[in-house]
């Protein structure tokens, strides 16, 4: 490896090869132009529970820093200079500024000690990624084994890098561009690890919001493939759903208002769901407490509103234009008695 390249090294399987292609891009760019021995650019990780980040591309530290650093920089770390980069300080840091401006001796840390300095590292920078709506993308962070080499010039370059870095770290990039290329006029949202997180610069809209009634049954009853599906909000009123998996096991989630397809009411649509799932007269009649009568005057209507002759027909033409209720709402029966 050569002295100016860059290898990643905790990417994993599940980040967009396009993603860790442009942060190697913007790195190995940076690099170049600030002359550091070691660099590092990682990202927030938006659906962990707890602060955390991960290893976009990086060259120049051992597995082992990387890790430290890893743990250590998260808001309530016990390293005075990563805390203070992380909860006060929007700027580009180096050891040097932290002594003089903030009278912290990164040098001094634990992190430093056990690695930077018996790497040979004598000087460093630091400096949190933010997007332009206020979320934290990732950081950045560099060392050089001459500290006259960390000069004002190269500081400032980094300072004008951070943008590109941020959206080169922005771990949700990939669905801002699903989104925006496929549902520009929806509302969206992410599902990853039962975590909702909203697509930077995109709506999420009321029925989506992670304290509305749609999201925990959304989480119960996921589908496993890409899908289409039909939501009934409290009043009775239609939405569409579009869910689309995405690398990492997320989802993007597509939410839009619709009007209810072929005049189907919302009882109709229950009895059409649990008809192309292979339910008798009797089961739908069980399933949803009405008579079977009840339940055949619903299949009659639904075959001439379809404008089909049979079940399977109605089920096959349900299922390709998704006219299917998401399953966990026949559960509540939120559709109500039509």
């Amino acid at each position: 490896m050569g002295p100016h390249s860059v290898r990643t090294e905790t990417g994993g399987p599940g980040l967009p090869a396009s993603l860790v292609e442009r942060a190697e891009q913007a790195v190995q760019l940076l690099r170049d132009l600030v002359r550091c021995d070691a660099i590092a650019l990682t990202a927030s990780n938006p659906f962990a529970l707890s602060p955390q980040h991960q290893v976009l591309t990086a060259a120049g530290y051992s597995d082992r820093t990387l890790k430290d650093v890893l743990d250590d920089f998260v808001p309530h770390t016990d390293n005075p200079g990563f805390r203070l980069l992380r909860t006060q300080v929007r700027s580009a840091l180096r050891w040097s500024d932290l002594a003089r401006e903030w009278n912290v001796q990164f040098a001094a840390t634990a992190l430093a000690e056990t690695h930077l300095l018996p790497a040979g590292y004598r000087e460093g920078l630091t400096a949190c990624l933010w997007l332009p709506d206020g979320s934290h993308a990732g950081a950045i962070h560099m060392s050089w084994e001459a500290p006259q080499a960390a000069t004002d010039e190269r500081r400032e370059i980094v300072e004008r890098f951070r943008p590109i870095l941020a959206g080169s770290s922005n771990l949700l990039a990939p669905h801002q561009v699903l989104a925006d290329e496929a549902y520009p006029d929806a509302h969206v949202a992410v599902i990853g690890a039962d975590v909702q997180q909203p697509v930077p610069g995109r709506d999420v809209g009321p029925i989506l919001r992670a304290d509305g009634q749609l999201w925990p049954l959304l989480l119960a009853s996921l589908p496993r493939r890409d899908s289409s599906l039909l939501w009934l909000d409290e009043f009775g009123g239609a939405h569409r759903l579009d869910l689309t998996h995405c690398a990492g096991a997320t989802v993007l989630v597509a939410e839009r208002a619709t009007p209810a397809p072929y005049g189907l009411t919302a009882r109709e649509l229950q009895v059409l769901t649990l008809l192309a799932a292979g339910a008798s007269n009797p089961e739908i009649a069980a399933s949803l407490v009405v008579s079977r009568r009840t339940v055949s005057t619903h299949v009659e209507h639904i075959l001439a509103k379809l404008e089909v002759s049979s079940r399977a027909e109605a089920a096959a033409l349900a299922t390709r234009e998704g006219l299917l209720l998401l399953s966990a709402q026949l559960r509540g029966h939120d559709a109500g008695r039509r």
